[in-house]
């Protein structure tokens, strides 16, 4: 497990953001074991993730209850949204399962990210190792398979679709999955 130091170093102690970690732990059924060891956030994180949200359709840790229809409703905490389309993509905690899901909120529709909180930290701890390594052209699809092998064991269902957000992410970084 990586320590909060770690986390500070590599995600650079003014772009992180506390989020309300026992407030969730005490509203939401989502296991304790499925949140993040550290109660803080990235801020920005490249083309893959921002928590900044200001101006945005919605704030960052708004709550979203999703209707379900016949299932009834999912309860879901904005923890981040896509860089280039933050008002339709957001990064939401499914707040039952303790779930990282991506919600087109335009066209309602949801998809895996992470299959925890704690693992989606986890991806972004090892993005921003891999950026700031990251020199460019020679070696790098090589460093983007290593990656893609590292992420593979914290998370193998958030990489089982060859189509989900970070298998696209990594195929673009010169990661064939």
């Amino acid at each position: 497990m990586t320590d909060s130091d770690a986390f500070l170093k590599a995600w650079e102690p003014d772009n992180v953001i506390p989020y309300p970690r026992q407030q969730w732990l005490d509203e939401f059924a989502a296991p304790a074991a499925t949140y993040p060891a550290v109660d803080f956030l990235p801020i920005d994180m490249s083309a893959v993730f921002t928590a900044y949200l200001e101006g945005a359709r919605f704030d960052l840790y708004s709550r979203i209850n999703l209707d379900m229809g016949p299932d009834g409703t999912l309860p879901l905490a904005v923890v981040g949204a896509v860089p280039e389309d933050r008002d339709d993509m957001l990064f939401c905690l499914d707040g039952d399962s303790g779930r990282i899901l991506l919600l087109g909120v335009d066209d309602g529709t949801l998809e895996l990210v992470n299959s925890t909180f704690k693992a989606l930290t986890e991806f972004l701890y090892h993005f921003a190792l891999f950026i700031d390594a990251d020199t460019g052209g020679f070696g790098r699809a090589k460093r983007a398979k290593a990656l893609r092998a590292t992420m593979n064991a914290i998370d193998p269902e958030a990489l089982s679709d060859r189509e989900s957000w970070w298998s696209i992410a990594l195929m673009q970084m010169g990661s064939k999955g």
